[in-house]
């Protein structure tokens, strides 16, 4: 099988760490040129407490990357003398841009370093526009009290964009702790929730909704508030149990229910239909009518509430 070389374009032999074709470097194959080129670009500062990744440093731009230990990987930004053809396209996307858009120009000429005359390469409009897309992706994880994310953007620095979910994560230092973390969620695993902390963490302890409800011959379950709720009901859903506990139970009942319908194939997982509400999702908790679901039996501890949404205390179990 004939594969191509994403840095440079060239056609290199199918299987990995021949001759011709190199390993494969964050996630792309390389030929052996273009492997080579890229060996001493990134140095690992060996600050992550997982010992299965690392945070890599570009000893060209200085910006940060993630990757598993042992492999191999490379500057979200920089390309090389060897970049060409579809290496470069979001770099010639962007030029054809920039007659018309002279703001935009200015902003790449200050990213690399040029005078206001001095004209602007494919190459480092490509790499501007991967610096772009990088911020983007880190902005979408940026949270007060954090410093020096580092993440693991497949398709970068060659597509100007994000192509495929693949990730060695997102990592951050925690300015309160100075401890190196992965960004699972917005809280610290070190540090105790801060007043005002809507983490899960700080939620704990505060009172959550386990519900289930039914349209047509579908019931499905779920955890929220009294507003998550209250939008089924507006689909045109009935209420058969509301029960409420800790947040933390709340959370591990839906996952030990979830777990319980899947094991028994009673789960529509991924699975809707025109007539389910679309506040049912894609039906990864909807199950059929006929399935018998006791909230309480999952919430021992809980109350149920569900006269909260009824109206008159009769629950819609009592009615059928």
């Amino acid at each position: 099988m004939e594969c191509i070389c994403v840095n440079c374009g060239d056609a290199v032999d199918g299987r990995a760490n021949t001759r011709q074709r190199g390993p494969d470097i964050a996630w792309f194959v390389h030929c052996r040129p273009c492997t080579d080129l890229a060996a001493d670009q990134m140095q690992p500062l060996d600050l992550l407490p997982d010992s299965s990744v690392d945070l890599y440093r570009c000893r060209e731009c200085g910006s940060l990357r993630v990757c598993r230990t042992g492999w191999r990987t490379r500057c979200h930004i920089c390309l090389d003398e060897r970049s060409a053809g579809l290496s470069l396209a979001a770099g010639a996307r962007l030029l054809s841009r920039l007659t018309d858009e002279p703001g935009l120009a200015d902003q790449v000429r200050r990213f690399a370093g040029l005078a206001d005359t001095d004209t602007i390469s494919t190459r480092a409009a490509a790499e501007f526009q991967a610096a772009i897309a990088l911020g983007a992706e880190l902005d979408r994880r940026r949270r007060d009290g954090w410093a020096d994310l580092a993440g693991d953007v497949h398709g970068l620095p060659w597509y100007g964009e994000r192509q495929a979910s693949l990730s060695h994560g997102t990592w951050g230092l925690h300015l309160r702790c100075d401890s190196w973390q992965r960004l699972r969620d917005r809280s610290c695993a070190r540090c105790p929730p801060e007043p005002e902390d809507r983490t899960f963490a700080a939620l704990r302890d505060t009172p959550y909704l386990l519900y289930l409800v039914r349209h047509g011959g579908l019931q499905k379950f779920g955890v929220g508030g009294v507003d998550r709720v209250r939008q089924h009901l507006r689909a045109g859903a009935q209420v058969v149990e509301v029960v409420e506990g800790r947040h933390a139970d709340v959370i591990e009942a839906e996952a030990d229910l979830k777990r319980d319908k899947r094991a028994t194939g009673e789960s529509l997982s991924w699975w809707r239909t025109r007539r389910m509400p679309q506040t049912f999702g894609a039906g990864t908790e909807v199950v059929r009518a006929g399935v018998r679901i006791r909230l309480a039996d999952y919430l021992r501890d809980g109350s149920d509430v569900t006269s909260r949404f009824t109206g008159t205390g009769e629950t819609a179990r009592e009615k059928a």
